[in-house]
Formats: C-alpha cells, structure tokens, sequence
C-alpha cells in the first residue's frame, strides 16, 4: 500500500511539472509571437498650413499590448552634431500615421528619426535622405538630399547586426533654455549609435537663475522685470545679484496655481531677510516677508 501511496503521489507531481511546463511554454510562444512594429514613409516635411516643419511617418502594428514604445523625432544636422528641434510618442494602433508638432526652425538640414524601444534594446530607423530647408518670399521649401541611405541601428546587446565595439557616452544634443530642460542623447562614440535621450534635470531652472542673476547685474534701467509661468524661487547667485545692485528693484511676474502674481523687491532690500539658510526663496515667501516688514 505504501509503494501506491508513493506512486500516486510521483505521478500527480510529475503531472503537476508537465502541466506547468505547458503553461510556460505557451506563455513563452506567445511573447515570441509578438511582431515588431513596422515604420514606413518617414521623412521631414511642410505643415498643411506652412506654419512650420515636420517630421512624419506611416506604422502598422504597434498596440499597447506589442511591448514597445515608439517615439518621433524631427532632427537639424550641423557640422558639430545633430540637435533635436521636436519630438512626439506615437499613439498606439494597429495602423497609424504621426507626426511631430510644426516648428519654425532655421534653414539648414535636416533628418526625421523614430526610436523603437522593447524594453531591453532601442532600435533607431532614420530618414533615407537628408533634407534640405529654405526659406523663400516667405514659404519653407524642402530640398531631397538623397545622401543617406536608411539606417536602422540595433542595440539590443547580441552583437549580431554590428561589428562595433560599442563606447557609449552621454552627449548633449540639445542646450537648456528657461523653459526647457537639456537633452543627452547615450551613444556610441565609435559608431554614432543612439540608444537613448534624456532631459537633464533641473538644467532649465539653472538657466532661469543665471540669466535672472545677469539681468539685474548687467542692467541699465532702475527696475527690472522677470517673467516665468514655471518657476517659483530665487536661489544665492540672484540673491547675490540684488544685493550688488542696490540701485535696482526686482519686479517678479510669475503665475502660481493657475493665477499670475507680481512680486516686487525694493531696490536696497535686505536680502538676509528673504532667503533662507541654504540661500533660496520662494516667491510667495518673500512677498509674505516684505508684507510683514512695510
């Protein structure tokens, strides 16, 4: 009895395994199924309105349950690297077309690209061509430089679709402005690979802070006017600044929770009396304090 026992039991585990390898294997049948989403017709052109320039394509298969991200990228191509002027995440679909918001951009030359990340490895598919951007009697005209052939760059770690031996480096491929943080892109320093872009963080704000600081320094006027819809606090350096110009008032123009304010800091102010210990000072703080201190 105890020798059926035991048999029964071997054969109900043994089954239990088999049952769980079905499972697996379904499971990895299905991942392996899934179809890679497909980019056609990507190029840069004219907006509808002639309003700006845009970087389009046509995809087909790319589903929120595909495992894959993909993103638009309208590119300017200058002798000391590329420069992203926009960027758009397409929508999903089973067939779609994208494209990037019209921009006003300079004339030179220019490039569309679209990212295909699955989560391990990113693959970046360029424009055939390069083209060329003008401006005449007031409408941008598009020249096909058909100088590059399509390139479609796998990073996904094999080493099978490249023969580089991949350096990969951050480079900045966009600066920061006031409003717009800048932009890394990890590539290869061999082989010009991207296989990612990333916002710097807080580098937008450390724009602001300088070019406030610079303003109130460098002024000619007796009161200076600074006008932001995303930051809320000065740091030392404009602190610094302020003080070096006792001559000079401060009138902030900045929106909170929807609304607009206007902060104004007496030329002369204290400016112990507005920052904290670490140096920085939020508006609405420093309009608390000089309210309390008239």
């Amino acid at each position: 009895m105890r020798k059926t026992g035991l048999g029964r039991k071997l054969l109900t585990a043994v089954t239990g395994i088999i049952m769980v390898m079905e499972v697996l294997t379904g499971t990895t049948i299905k991942a392996q199924a899934a179809v890679e989403p497909v980019v056609t017709q990507l190029e840069v052109a004219v907006s509808s309105d002639n309003s700006g320039i845009v970087a389009r394509c046509s995809y087909q298969n790319y589903t929120d349950k595909s495992g894959y991200e993909m993103k638009l990228y309208l590119y300017r191509i200058e002798s000391d690297g590329e420069f992203i002027e926009s960027q758009k995440e397409l929508a999903y679909g089973d067939a779609g077309n994208g494209s990037t918001e019209p921009k006003q951009v300079k004339e030179g030359t220019y490039r569309a690209s679209v990212t295909i990340d699955d989560g391990i490895g990113m693959k970046q598919i360029n424009s055939e061509t390069h083209y060329q951007v003008r401006w005449i009697d007031g409408n941008y005209i598009l020249t096909n430089e058909n100088k590059q052939e399509e390139e479609i760059r796998d990073c996904s770690g094999t080493g099978k679709e490249s023969s580089c031996s991949h350096i990969f480096e951050y480079f900045l491929v966009q600066q920061a402005t006031p409003v717009k943080d800048a932009v890394q892109a990890y590539q290869c320093e061999k082989c010009g690979m991207v296989i990612d872009y990333i916002d710097v963080p807080n580098s937008a704000y450390a724009v602001f802070l300088k070019e406030t600081a610079e303003r109130i320094q460098n002024t000619q006027e007796k009161e200076v006017t600074i006008c932001t819809d995303r930051w809320l606090s000065f740091d030392r350096k404009v602190f610094e600044a302020i003080e070096s110009r006792p001559d000079v008032a401060v009138e902030v123009n900045y929106q909170y929770q929807g609304e607009r304010y206007l902060l104004l800091i007496p030329a002369g102010a204290d400016i112990e009396l507005l920052m904290d210990e670490n140096g920085f000072s939020g508006f609405r703080y420093m309009n608390d304090k000089l309210f309390e201190n008239k």
